[in-house]
């Protein structure tokens, strides 16, 4: 057994793809709820807009405003789902590639860190994907909060164990810009 306390000790690489797997569960079950669609608070900006009509085109108007922006949204959402769920695949596919790499040469230590690489990128994208959804649609913000805050602290976890192969540096069969075939 390991004398490093819990605590003290670094995330393993599966630690951190399994963290992944939790963080994609949630958003698969915000998806399946529609992104935290609020009818009420599509109401409210459909009033809104609508506040400066006079009363008797105000209720027609708020009704083909309903229905255009209904519209828009069911498209929007379908349109996301496909997206989020793909980034979520991608960081998971990612971690998975760079855990099967164990470098020995020059030129797999660079492929394992292009994998890391690809998934933090795929971090940014998810998190720049979800800011976008919660200022578009009439959702709350704050159920967002959660899962874009433990994708950055994936984001990070990926970050140290791409830093910690630094370690295989000094193992490898060949130096870069050696004689690299």
């Amino acid at each position: 057994m390991s004398q490093i306390p819990p605590s003290k000790r670094s995330k393993s690489d599966l630690k951190a793809q399994s963290f992944c797997y939790e963080i994609r569960k949630r958003i698969t079950a915000e998806l399946a709820a529609t992104f935290g669609y609020s009818q009420k608070r599509m109401d409210a900006h459909i009033k809104k807009i609508t506040a400066w009509m006079p009363e008797d085109q105000r209720k027609e108007a708020a009704a083909h405003l309903l229905k255009v922006e209904e519209d828009f949204d069911f498209w929007f959402i379908q349109q996301e789902r496909i997206r989020i769920l793909t980034f979520c695949s991608d960081i998971s596919c990612h971690m998975r590639a760079a855990n099967t790499i164990w470098p020995e040469y020059w030129s797999e230590f660079c492929e394992r860190r292009l994998e890391w690489d690809r998934a933090m990128e795929c971090c940014n994208k998810l998190q720049d994907e979800l800011q976008y959804i919660a200022e578009t649609l009439p959702a709350d913000k704050n159920k967002y909060m959660r899962i874009v805050l433990d994708i950055e602290a994936l984001f990070k976890m990926i970050k140290s164990l791409r830093q910690a192969d630094n370690r295989f540096k000094k193992h490898l069969k060949d130096a870069p810009g050696g004689d690299m075939v």
